[in-house]
């Protein structure tokens, strides 16, 4: 072969490499992850092998996994209900139904089920969060110990020796005017009779401090340390234990906290006022009925047997606990499927987060001038964000568009976090102007548009 030909072979390789790299990009291009293709895959095979064969428990559990996976709890739980009808010592089908009671807040049926698949992999980390809810912190923190997460269990061993979150006093509504609304809402609150500013987020599991109001306010520092989902990835807090926490007039004490520096986040959220001294997390909210109202600024804290008084016809979400108490509602972006979403109230400027991977799939892209400008990320958890803009999102009955949204807002890794698929976080601006109350008796956000 001559040297031209040589090089006319080689360009033409070259060429068709390109062309196939090309090829498989668009593929790829407004599609799910290739994980996600693979679980529907396996549903499929799984739903074909089954047909005609209803009564073979193994068939059966094979079916439920990858129906759970993708999120479609109520089908895999009729699975693999008929599989514990069949087998009732079936573990894998105990601990699947165990997590979906987890996430329905059916608590003691989530204890028994899986106290009797703990072999499962995964179980025993649900059992751990399922006692916490209950209030459980011994048997907690025994299965913690067992999990190896000693820092969380030296915290839930000190949440057992006396009662937590006590409510002391307070008037039957609470209203705290926030003292910003925008980029993430902010509130002035008695921290041991230190007047502070902190801002309310209800993906924050605990109260969060940084150290300095730590020391300023005397808060008792308990011993190691332990993780956290915050702001769309896992970060390390110290274990703490507010002596008196006063919200507008509603006080407690014993408060669980987590220790974690808030420099970068109190710059990005009230960059030219007061120091961020903490976080409002859902379990401090999960004490009362709380509304967060974007159109009068203002947190209101009503007592859990309290009514609140809205019309019938007012839009209502349901909402799922997923873990201890990452609270996630199912929504649409744009006329794409159905996804899973955990609610973040205090991720800034923020109302649809999630990995490049899903927003690949909706086909939203950053601009050009927001790819240059990859900074957000690095004033939290050093990771870059890119700025887009969602055309529509969907949550139940109630739509907002024009949605800000950052690309990488979730890692990549919590997509598959709990087992069953998570695609995004849904944060203050998809709520602007509305008022939300967190009913959770009945599990749902009642949304007043």
């Amino acid at each position: 072969m001559t040297r031209r030909a040589r090089r006319l072979a080689a360009a033409w390789s070259f060429l068709v490499v390109s062309l196939c790299a090309v090829a498989a990009a668009r593929a790829a291009w407004m599609e799910p992850d290739a994980m996600f293709r693979e679980t529907q895959m396996l549903a499929r095979y799984a739903a074909r092998d089954t047909a005609g064969h209803s009564n073979d428990p193994a068939r059966l559990d094979s079916l439920g996994a990858p129906l759970l996976k993708l999120g479609r709890l109520e089908e895999s739980k009729r699975v693999y209900e008929h599989a514990v009808e069949l087998a009732p010592t079936d573990a894998e089908a105990l601990a699947a139904l165990g997590k979906i009671a987890l996430y329905q807040g059916r608590l003691d049926d989530a204890d028994r089920m899986l106290s009797a698949a703990s072999v499962e992999p995964g179980a025993q980390q649900d059992l751990l969060w399922a006692r916490a809810r209950r209030g459980d912190y011994a048997g907690a923190a025994e299965v913690a110990t067992a999990l190896d997460q000693q820092g969380r269990a030296e915290l839930l061993r000190a949440m057992a020796e006396a009662p937590v979150y006590k409510l002391t006093g307070g008037p039957a509504v609470a209203k705290l005017l926030w003292v910003r609304a925008w980029p993430t809402p902010l509130v002035k609150v008695r921290l041991n009779n230190q007047m502070v500013l902190m801002a309310i987020d209800t993906g924050a599991s605990d109260l969060l401090l940084d150290p300095s109001a730590v020391r300023r306010a005397n808060v008792k520092r308990l011993a190691a340390e332990r993780t956290e989902f915050w702001t769309g990835t896992r970060v390390a807090v110290g274990n703490a234990m507010v002596q008196k926490l006063d919200l507008g007039g509603m006080k407690l004490e014993r408060v669980p906290a987590g220790v974690i520096p808030l420099r970068k986040y109190s710059l990005e959220v009230n960059p030219y006022g007061e120091p961020v001294a903490g976080v409002i997390g859902i379990e401090v909210l999960r004490r009362f009925t709380p509304t967060l109202d974007w159109k009068r600024h203002q947190l209101e804290l009503r007592r859990l047997d309290a009514e609140v008084a809205v019309a019938p016809e007012t839009p209502r979400v349901p909402f799922e606990l997923w873990g201890l108490n990452e609270l996630t509602v199912y929504g649409t972006v744009g006329d794409g499927r159905r996804m899973a979403m955990v609610v973040q109230s205090g991720v800034p400027s923020c109302g649809l987060g999630a990995p490049q991977v899903v927003f690949d799939e909706l086909g939203i892209k950053a601009g050009v001038m927001s790819r240059l400008a990859k900074n957000a990320g690095s004033w939290l958890q050093g990771r870059s964000w890119s700025s887009v803009v969602v055309p529509a999102v969907t949550v139940g009955p109630v739509v907002q568009s024009k949605v800000a949204g950052w690309v990488g807002a979730l890692d990549a890794s919590e997509l598959w976090r709990h087992g069953v698929r998570r695609d995004g976080l849904l944060a203050g601006d998809f709520f602007r102007d509305w008022r939300v109350t967190i009913d959770w008796r009945a599990q749902k956000l009642v949304v007043e548009t």
